[in-house]
């Protein structure tokens, strides 16, 4: 199972070692704000034939943990765009396959319709428009098995919905700065997330629910850790930002970065906030 064709490189973040420990960061917060589930759709993950994609998979953190619960015989397959990011063969198990491939591109025919659990987290942030996400949505939606018993999972998030007031006034300039940089600088959406069920409908999915998860930062969370974390998930957006858009017209200076950073770590240790992201499943009949 292969795709030869050269794929074009549409992630915006800076590959760095800053974005990978972001995206580290995020699947454990993402992992605990799920009560440890890796799935939230009736998929049986017991199954001996089981066949899994995760879709977007980076450095396959979700895969290498959902391997851990499935049995050895289950089919495990990820996919990214920039395969130089994949663990190395010596850390993989043997039931998972990294191949590269875009969202954007046509999904080969023998994954079509062979997958039981197609899985997909924070990826459609990265495309251009509203139209070009609902393709990659249907094309991915080509791969889950049809019949009844194979599901489509999708997460994503909106860069909007903040507590606001003048208390939070780090928390907004934040919000704007980094609505500003997805959308002006990379040119990426910034609010997939509520959209995500209309677009499972769009393709026929039927059982579809949607749900919303709150994610406390600092000083708001339940949790001291998981707050640290999702502050760290933002601190390292910005970290991100900031080499590639500092001092580019319409941005901030990289002094103005400099003093966002230190501005949002105070009110958010003394205060707090939330953002919010989204997960909808829906079977295929």
């Amino acid at each position: 199972m292969s795709n030869n064709t050269q794929t074009e490189d549409t992630y915006r973040a800076p590959r760095t070692r800053v974005e990978y420990d972001r995206l580290s960061t995020q699947h454990e917060l993402i992992k605990a704000a799920m009560g440890g589930q890796l799935l939230r759709c009736p998929v049986n993950l017991s199954r001996p034939d089981l066949r899994v994609l995760d879709s977007g998979t980076a450095q396959a953190l979700w895969p290498l943990d959902v391997a851990r619960t499935v049995p050895a015989t289950a089919t495990l397959v990820g996919t990214d765009i920039a395969p130089q990011h994949f663990p190395p063969p010596e850390e993989r198990p043997a039931n998972l396959t990294l191949l590269q491939q875009s969202i954007h591109d046509p999904w080969p025919a023998e994954m079509r319709g062979s997958f039981d659990a197609v899985h997909q987290r924070f990826v459609l942030a990265a495309c251009p428009s509203a139209d070009a996400a609902r393709a990659a949505v249907a094309g991915l939606w080509g791969c889950v098995r049809p019949g009844g018993g194979g599901w489509m999972e999708l997460h994503e998030g909106n860069m909007h919905v903040i507590r606001e007031g003048p208390q939070h006034g780090a928390m907004m300039r934040f919000r704007d700065t980094m609505v500003s940089a997805w959308q002006n600088g990379i040119g990426q959406m910034t609010d997939p997330g509520p959209r995500l069920g209309g677009w499972l409908r769009a393709v026929g999915a039927v059982d579809i629910v949607e749900e919303v998860q709150v994610i406390k930062l600092g000083a708001e969370a339940d949790d001291p850790e998981q707050g640290d974390r999702a502050m760290a998930v933002l601190l390292n957006m910005l970290d991100g930002m900031k080499p590639m858009l500092a001092g580019k017209p319409g941005h901030p200076s990289a002094e103005e970065f400099d003093k966002l950073r230190a501005d949002l770590i105070q009110e958010l240790n003394e205060v707090g906030n939330y953002w919010e992201y989204y997960l909808a499943f829906g079977r295929k009949p």
